[in-house]
């Protein structure tokens, strides 16, 4: 159960991805169900592009404005409707969550204007209506998600969101340059440029696509994009980041954890560590400065064992980046279920607090290693804390269940197992680990002479063992 426990705390970290979309969202301040509606949002885009520039590609920035436009209408009310069901977000969540959750129904409508600016210049106008989608269930995907998944979710859009502004900018400049071509060289020069940032700009689409992907739990489809991406950039070490880890989070998924609609698309382990190695070593020979590179390759190489490797690679990071989170978090992991030293792992998980002293997965491995050594006032407080920092997530209930359980601290265990169940049943009632929820309740009503109560928990047990 501890190692269960810990890589579903680990593969989170690793993956932006979900697999359940409810159409409900539990309101657990009220323990109430809110009915969740899916909404359209019809928005314009509309991108203009001179005769040296390919319309094709014009096309396509139109699009993307008009979909933007549309993401930004519907994160307008999805703040509202967050705030209604006592869980506000932030802008930047919003932001995450719309950009990465909104579906395309149907096709663009385009509509093309020609506009003579003047006897030199005329311009070729693109409009774009397109019509998305937008679940309000995704605000209860997003709170099921740990703040480190969150947080990476945010950085990463805030990236391909700044990568777009920062193409269009190039863009528009391109574009006041060629009001005032004076011969055919510069109208060649010109031209290469425009190809250029149309190249960057279906880099920057693509990656978004894989990200988007990825925030699904989609494999086939996020592996897909981020390969189109470094077809077109084969020098940017973050997309191969991006799909090294794909194939390393498919490790834990082959091994512990269902973690991708389409499983493992009958590829073994192996195949996806040699996958993602090559991968996380091309990321670190265009950018062997990157300290977060290597500790994700460590993680890696512990996934498959390699022991030695994972240390190398976890001791470069930290050689780079003495306050390098990630590699003290992973070594920790390494430590504890790899190597069987707590000592060590303990020392790793003090500084990753230290360092990250509201990241909740912290306290709750270090939770885990209190309680295998029964070190349970610690374990306890660890786990209060985590709730403290997140309380929606449901296996922080049932970890310190557990230590009460064996406290004997009955009735305090049944309460949080009580609220594992009823949230876990809202995020995913068909997770792995639900039917022991009810089966240590079981027990605990069976030690204080609940017999029914019991005897109805076993028999939920018993049915979702089955499945």
């Amino acid at each position: 159960m501890l190692k269960k426990r810990w890589r579903k705390i680990l593969a989170a970290s690793l993956v932006v991805g979900t697999l359940t979309f409810a159409p409900e969202i539990y309101d657990v301040e009220n323990f109430s169900v809110v009915q969740a509606e899916v909404k359209l949002y019809t928005a314009m885009g509309v991108d203009y592009g001179n005769e040296i520039e390919s319309q094709e590609i014009v096309k396509l920035r139109a699009r993307d404005k008009a979909i933007k436009n549309a993401v930004k209408q519907a994160g307008v009310y999805l703040k509202t409707y967050s705030r209604s069901v006592n869980s506000e977000l932030t802008d930047d969540e919003i932001t995450a969550i719309t950009s990465n959750a909104y579906e395309l129904v149907g096709e663009p409508k385009y509509n093309r204007v020609i506009k003579q600016v003047s006897d030199q210049i005329t311009l070729i106008v693109w409009e774009v209506t397109v019509d998305v989608n937008v679940d309000d269930a995704e605000i209860k995907n997003w709170r099921k998600r740990d703040s480190t998944e969150r947080s990476k979710l945010i950085n990463q859009t805030r990236d391909a969101n700044e990568a777009a502004a920062d193409n269009e900018r190039k863009v528009e400049d391109l574009r006041k340059r060629a009001n005032n071509i004076t011969d055919e060289a510069e109208r060649a020069q010109l031209k290469t440029e425009f190809d250029q940032a149309d190249n960057e700009f279906l880099f920057n689409q693509k990656v978004e696509a894989g990200n988007k992907a990825t925030y699904k739990g989609d494999f086939d489809a996020a592996e897909k994009f981020y390969t189109e991406a470094i077809e077109l950039n084969p020098n940017n070490s973050e997309v191969y980041v991006s799909r090294g880890m794909l194939y390393s989070s498919n490790i834990i998924g082959i091994k512990y954890v269902n973690m991708f609609k389409n499983k493992s698309r009958g590829n073994s382990a192996k195949t996806y560590y040699e996958l993602a190695l090559a991968d996380l070593n091309k990321a670190i020979e265009l950018n062997p400065s990157n300290a977060d590179n290597y500790a994700l390759r460590g993680f890696t190489h512990s996934s498959f064992k390699k022991h030695q490797l994972a240390l190398n690679d976890f001791a470069r990071a930290l050689q780079i980046n003495p306050n390098c989170l990630i590699a003290y978090t992973f070594r920790s992991f390494h430590y504890s279920i790899i190597m069987k030293d707590n000592k060590l792992a303990l020392a790793d998980l003090n500084k990753a607090i230290e360092l990250h002293p509201d990241n909740p997965a912290g306290y709750s491995m270090r939770a885990l290693i209190y309680k295998a050594e029964e070190k349970y006032d610690l374990a306890l407080d660890d786990f209060s804390k985590a709730i403290e920092l997140e309380p929606h997530s449901p296996h922080h209930y049932s970890s310190r269940g557990d230590v009460y359980r064996e406290l004997k601290m009955y009735y305090k265990a049944i309460d949080d197992y009580t609220k594992y169940i009823e949230l876990q049943t809202a995020e995913d009632p068909e997770d792995i680990l639900l039917s022991w929820g009810y089966y240590h309740r079981g027990e605990c009503y069976e030690a204080i002479g609940e017999t029914a109560k019991a005897q109805a928990d076993k028999k939920k047990y018993e049915e979702l063992e089955k499945k």
